[in-house]
């Protein structure tokens, strides 16, 4: 667009906040410093409809400062997030050729590009490091800080005339992925959720709460099933767990159920409806106390606190929250947590389908139990050893480093072992058994 400066320049320090960042309570607050005693600081909440995250905050506080700037004044917005700088500047093309498909942030980013656009004055970008004493950046942090703590969120306009609006995509930017996102975002907006599910899930973050003192959205539990410190069987069933997809139960009680079949609901061993809760928890067949105990024994040589197990703990484990005395995570803690209850809820489900269906309700023996927990660990144990020895490089490989920190407090004479022992298939290492 054609534009119109009338001379003048300004600076404007932004900046956002996030009280619990990347917890279903999360608060965003939004920063906007013009200057001392400026009528236009502002220091809002950001609206509840919108993501709450630190980078939501960067991004409307961009948006913020363009729609409270003289729109003929030429400003220079001071940001300490080289990511939203970089999404307005060097991706913005990218981000409107693709639709925006891939952005988390796309309704909040779209309005911000918009806004921009509008501007009849150029509107340059600054990166300054945060929390370096640099006077704007500062005084923006605090009123971010305040506006996180703001009761409500604040209205933040984000109806942009279409004229300076980007919509759709571009065709020959478009490819398999970023089609296949799009059309399942369209389809997921008009089904309904699962009543099974939507129950466990709710279940599942009041558990998590319990356990570990989050609360976490939706979403980031069901990502965390695909941690890489869950294997891809583990994976499959807290999937299958959460959307109460295998057949037991009340599954059998359906109206077009034979009695024969519907004889299938109840435990043989408990007499109760079987729900996958009761299996991994409650029932007293041979298995899962067992199981319990003695992941309890292993857990023991962390000298961490015990989480006792629950619907949150075990299906949430890849959520786990570990600290330190001072208040650091210990995510190599957090890691063993995750691989040792995903491992077991998993064996616990497995050997109640094999007593059910192969050995026709004959209850497995306490030592087949406890051989087959160990020997499901320390197949767990050679696969991160042979993931950690093949890795190239990058940030989401397994690294030697990581797998020692993880197995190393649960290694029967860890003391004993060579350096690089992780890496080299010579050295046979087992886990403790018993305290």
């Amino acid at each position: 667009m054609e534009l119109d400066e009338d001379g003048s320049a300004i600076s404007v320090a932004t900046d956002g906040s996030c009280l619990r960042n990347g917890e279903q309570n999360a608060q965003t607050g939004v920063g906007v410093y013009f200057g001392p005693d400026n009528e236009r600081n502002r220091g809002v909440r950001l609206p509840t409809a919108l993501e709450q995250s630190n980078q939501s905050g960067e991004v409307a506080a961009t948006l913020l400062a363009a729609s409270l700037a003289p729109q003929k004044t030429r400003i220079t917005l001071e940001t300490d997030s080289r990511t939203t700088m970089e999404s307005v500047t060097k991706w913005r093309q990218r981000h409107e050729d693709t639709g925006y498909i891939l952005q988390s942030n796309a309704e909040l980013l779209r309005a911000t590009i918009g806004r921009l656009r509008m501007r009849k004055a150029h509107t340059l970008f600054k990166w300054v490091k945060g929390h370096s004493g640099h006077p704007g950046n500062e005084a923006a942090d605090k009123l971010a800080a305040k506006g996180a703590t703001s009761a409500t969120g604040d209205d933040l306009e984000l109806n942009i005339p279409t004229a300076y609006v980007v919509t759709g995509a571009k065709l020959q930017s478009m490819t398999q992925k970023l089609a296949y996102h799009a059309v399942k975002a369209r389809k997921d907006s008009r089904v309904k959720p699962r009543p099974r599910t939507e129950a466990n899930m709710d279940r599942l973050i009041s558990g998590i709460q319990a356990a570990f003192g989050i609360i976490l959205p939706e979403a980031s539990i069901w990502l965390s099933f695909r941690s890489r410190h869950v294997s891809r069987q583990a994976s499959q069933f807290l999937w299958m767990a959460t959307h109460d997809g295998y057949m037991i139960g009340s599954q059998w009680l359906r109206p077009n159920m034979s009695d024969e079949l519907r004889g299938r609901a109840l435990c043989a061993i408990c007499g109760e409806c079987e729900t996958m809760s009761h299996i991994i928890l409650e029932c007293n067949a041979v298995g899962q106390e067992t199981i319990w105990k003695l992941v309890q024994e292993i857990w023991s040589h962390t000298k961490a606190e015990w989480k006792p197990p629950s619907w949150g703990s075990i299906l949430g484990s890849a959520c786990a929250v570990f600290k330190t005395a001072e208040g650091g995570r210990r995510s190599a803690t957090e890691n063993l947590w995750c691989i040792l209850c995903t491992e077991a809820a998993h064996l616990v489900w497995k050997l109640r389908c094999e007593r059910v269906i192969q050995n026709e309700g004959v209850n497995f023996s306490e030592s087949e139990v406890t051989n087959r927990l160990y020997a499901a660990l320390q197949s767990r144990l050679e696969l991160d050893r042979r993931t950690a020895a093949i890795a190239k490089g990058g940030k989401k490989a397994l690294k030697p480093q990581e797998v020692e920190q993880i197995w190393l407090p649960i290694l029967e004479k860890s003391e004993l072992l060579p350096p690089k022992w992780v890496v080299n298939n010579g050295v046979l290492v087992g886990i403790k058994r018993g305290r």
